[in-house]
């Protein structure tokens, strides 16, 4: 919350932030991107100083660049890409989601040579933003072993 004077002596407005409604607009927006095919649109909510990182790896990847070519890259690797959330439980500033991203594997990814496999794999990702709607930090959490089995390598 904020604070300020009203203008009136002795009198303040205090203005409140629905996290519920802001985390939901940004939410339903990112999603909107992703299934859009646009990764710049995606990145577009990754504040300058957003800290982002995959639950696999320590580092922290900064900005949205990384999740612009990351997200570039999970579209080239499955052009048909739909990704669909199953729950969205919100925190004040923090949120999580459990989605599910499916398509068909014909572009590499992560490594991958395509295989024409169709895939489906679960996910969830912790995301904070800031009172402005854009990503502070995010972490996400990918279930790799489901995705690596169904395009046939062990990762």
């Amino acid at each position: 919350p904020q604070t300020g004077p009203a203008g009136a002596e002795g009198s303040y407005v205090c203005i409140v932030t629905n996290w519920n409604q802001l985390t939901t607009r940004v939410s339903d927006a990112t999603y909107d991107a992703w299934n859009a095919h646009d990764p710049a649109a995606v990145a577009s909510w990754f504040a300058e100083g957003a800290r982002v990182r995959d639950s696999s790896s320590s580092e922290w990847e900064i900005g949205p660049g990384p999740v612009r070519d990351r997200a570039a890259m999970m579209c080239a690797a499955l052009p048909d890409l739909t990704l669909t959330r199953q729950v969205l439980v919100i925190d004040g500033p923090r949120h999580a989601d459990r989605w599910v991203m499916a398509g068909t594997h014909t572009g590499d990814l992560l490594g991958v040579a395509p295989t024409g496999a169709l895939v489906r794999f679960e996910g969830a990702t912790f995301t904070t933003i800031d009172e402005d709607g854009m990503v502070t930090e995010d972490i996400h959490h990918v279930d790799y072993a489901t995705l690596f089995a169904q395009i046939g390598t062990s990762g």
